[in-house]
């Protein structure tokens, strides 16, 4: 059967048509470059690039099209291709490589936390919207610490909680006892093994931070330090009975103190 030179797939070697852009232009999932219109250009084009990357088509550390190739697949300006790149390079999903071209990032960036912090506070960044979200998070975590976590993890957390305490007995200073803190936390959502599960904990715990710091002010203030640890202590009992059936209890006692304190 005779091949048709015009319809054939480009070489994997870089041929004459960018192989990306082919696959990525031939219909269904494939039609994240396809022709835009030209209404919020820049905002379709970094929704395109997201969607590619969402569907596999751009994958980590890979070199995306060129401005050129961008601008005639997807028919609109190089100037709209560009500045959707710089934005997205802002937010540390894009990195420029000087004299290599643009290329997905291969690694969480602290570039990634700003936007979405910033867009969570403008939206609702309230103490008590902040608390019910840490909430709901810590709600999860510890339901799937319970079903997930083995003996090892759970030594990890007890020698976590064991660093609180001693902390607890030794500093008054907020900072330090707030760190101690975010070390237990983290050595349950590390039990999980889930690098999605870390990087939204990253974006909590800097959302939550100032609030929390605040809190524990107040149990250093009240002298209620043996409060805080009771309240983590309680945790790491359920986790290590697999008692489900207590974590809403133990949530309603972790977050009322903390409502109280900052009230």
């Amino acid at each position: 059967m005779a091949s048709n030179e015009k319809n054939a797939a480009p070489r994997a070697d870089g041929g004459e048509e960018n192989l990306l852009l082919y696959i990525l232009t031939q219909g269904g999932d494939g039609d994240a470059f396809r022709p835009i219109p030209n209404q919020s250009v820049t905002d379709r084009i970094i929704q395109r690039l997201t969607n590619a990357l969402m569907h596999g088509q751009l994958l980590p550390g890979q070199k995306i099209p060129t401005e050129v190739e961008l601008s005639e697949s997807m028919r609109v300006s190089r100037n709209s291709v560009r500045e959707a790149i710089k934005v997205l390079v802002s937010m540390g999903v894009l990195e420029i490589r000087r004299s290599e071209g643009t290329f997905v990032c291969e690694r969480f960036s602290d570039k990634m936390l700003s936007p979405l912090i910033y867009g969570l506070i403008i939206e609702g960044g309230g103490s008590s919207k902040i608390i019910e979200l840490r909430r709901i998070f810590d709600m999860g975590i510890m339901q799937q610490v319970i079903e997930k976590a083995g003996p090892e993890d759970i030594r990890t957390m007890r020698q976590a909680l064991r660093r609180l305490k001693n902390v607890l007995d030794r500093s008054n200073d907020a900072e330090t006892l707030l760190e101690a803190d975010i070390a237990f936390h983290k050595a349950m959502e590390n039990s999980l093994k889930n690098p999605l599960v870390e990087m939204i904990s990253v974006v909590i715990e800097r959302l939550t931070r100032p609030t929390r710091l605040r809190a524990v002010r107040q149990f250093i203030e009240q002298g209620a330090k043996e409060d805080m640890y009771n309240l983590h202590a309680g945790w790491l009992q359920i986790i290590d009975g697999k008692d489900t059936s207590s974590i809403a209890r133990a949530m309603d006692d972790h977050y009322k103190n903390w409502k109280t304190k900052l009230n």
